[in-house]
């Protein structure tokens, strides 16, 4: 399949021309990681940072879909290429850097792993905003469907969309919903860190895939009248600036709620519209899709 002829298809459908986050990535990665990525992807880094970042293939026949570019997710896209001959391959992410969720937050692939997709005839295409704010398929409507939400409704503004929903559920005891969310989101279990059970029985759910650390995510949540709010992540782990900062705005916010907490983590939460939904959008259009997953949900 021609790639400028994908490419023009995914930027139409997912219409990512009106979705800039040019004032935020460059924000939160290191500055010798902007660097390399200018010399691999310098429209990219001076766009909107969604659609076409390394453009390194004509013709393609594969696509593979994740969520962050690990290291590990992306040696195992490079060994299968290898196999095949490297003929021409897309990835499709979520997100343009990687991120180390108990560890040093966003990190930008490394130069070495940008020459050998270079070498290898691997494109790359970030779709983040975008994805999480279709109106058809995004990360949120994803997790609503697995968890069976009805009568759900969009909350949170973000981009021009919203990020978040809120539905119901069938009254839940929360053990047993804590059970059923890792269970969609192919965890073994739901860690104690991102755990707040505040008595309430599982009904009214707030869902915000990612990163669920926004105050005002919260507030919203519990102005709609939810009991139960689901994210990523509403507790930050690692050592990074961020999550040091956001851990204290959290012991601030969390008491004063009277709802339940609950975290997969940022990539289990996101990860669902990766395995659920994108691959029938790209074999509707004709290609060959697989999903890589990252081996350790919470690294």
């Amino acid at each position: 399949m021609n790639q400028f002829d994908l490419v023009n298809r995914l930027d139409t459908y997912f219409n990512v021309q009106v979705f800039d986050e040019s004032g935020f990535w460059p924000n939160v990665i290191p500055p010798g990681d902007i660097t390399v990525y200018r010399s691999f992807a310098e429209d990219f880094v001076q766009g909107t940072w969604n659609g076409l970042m390394l453009n390194n293939a004509d013709e393609i026949d594969r696509v593979y879909l994740v969520v962050f570019p690990g290291q590990a997710v992306l040696d195992t896209i490079l060994a299968l290429e290898l196999e095949r001959g490297a003929p021409g391959a897309l990835i499709f992410a979520h997100h343009p850097v990687d991120f180390e969720e108990s560890g040093r937050g966003f990190l930008g692939i490394g130069e070495v792993q940008l020459e050998e997709l270079r070498e290898h005839h691997i494109s790359y295409y970030c779709c983040h905003a975008p994805l999480d704010c279709h109106a058809e398929i995004s990360t949120v409507i994803a997790l609503a469907r697995v968890l069976k939400l009805h009568d759900w409704q969009p909350f949170s503004p973000h981009h021009g969309g919203m990020e978040g929903v809120h539905g119901r559920v069938h009254d839940m005891a929360f053990g047993r919903f804590a059970e059923l969310l890792a269970e969609v989101t192919d965890l073994p279990y739901i860690r104690y860190t991102q755990v707040r059970f505040n008595g309430q029985p599982v009904e009214h759910i707030a869902l915000i895939p990612g990163g669920g650390d926004n105050p005002q995510h919260l507030e919203e949540a519990r102005d709609l009248g939810c009991d139960t709010y689901v994210t990523g992540m509403w507790w930050p782990l690692g050592n990074y600036e961020y999550a040091v900062h956001q851990r204290e705005v959290m012991r601030s916010v969390v008491p004063q709620l009277p709802m339940n907490l609950l975290g997969t983590s940022h990539y289990a939460s996101e990860m669902v519209v990766m395995r659920d939904l994108m691959p029938g959008w790209f074999r509707n259009a004709g290609i060959e899709v697989k999903f890589i997953k990252q081996p350790d949900p919470w690294r």
